[in-house]
């Protein structure tokens, strides 16, 4: 008898003596099917909000993507809404930065921090619907003596999933389904 069968017929035992018990198993058998149902809710849930989540992304997507296809004019109200938008992923005091626009063309005007000022400009200019960025801006080596660049911003970050530490579900749905494609891959090519 090998060893591996030697365990797994203890593990076996093991449970059946636990279940079966007559003076606790009962309990024993209520507490493991609640954690059964409760297993099964938290994976149905789980399910529910990566599919939503996928469903969500694949129509931004698609609207994003026919928005750049289709290059129709935008209104400066939108135009403006969308620059506001983007400036805390680029800037640490988006409130210090006042934008206005007028027939598709950005300025930029505020107290900025020199080593975000670039990134400010080339985030204007790649929003869809401008056609041109006026620098304003005033740039500062440091936030001190400058009243609207006090306190402690910070920028947002990066805008793709998976550069952030809190990934949504459907990237990590399909994070690991890629994963697990890839293991697989490696598996089958160690088998040739």
């Amino acid at each position: 008898m090998n060893t591996r069968s030697l365990l797994s017929g203890m593990a076996i035992g093991a449970v059946a003596a636990m279940i079966l018990d007559p003076s606790r198993g009962a309990r024993r058998r209520a507490l493991f099917r609640d954690k059964a149902v409760l297993a099964t809710r938290k994976t149905g849930d789980a399910v529910d909000t990566t599919m939503r989540d996928l469903a969500n992304r694949t129509r931004g997507f698609a609207a994003e993507t026919r928005g750049w296809i289709a290059e129709r004019a935008v209104d400066d109200e939108r135009l403006l809404e969308r620059v506001r938008a983007r400036l805390g992923r680029v800037s640490s005091h988006p409130r210090a930065i006042d934008v206005e626009v007028q027939g598709g063309q950005v300025t930029l005007r505020g107290p900025v921090l020199s080593a975000e000022a670039q990134d400010l400009l080339s985030m204007a200019a790649g929003v869809r619907g401008v056609r041109s960025v006026i620098n304003e801006l005033e740039p500062h080596d440091s936030p001190e003596g400058v009243p609207a660049l006090q306190g402690g911003g910070r920028v947002a970050g990066p805008r793709l999933d998976l550069l952030q530490s809190h990934w949504a579900p459907a990237t990590r749905a399909l994070v690991g389904a890629a994963a697990l494609a890839a293991g697989g891959l490696a598996v089958a090519y160690t088998r040739r």
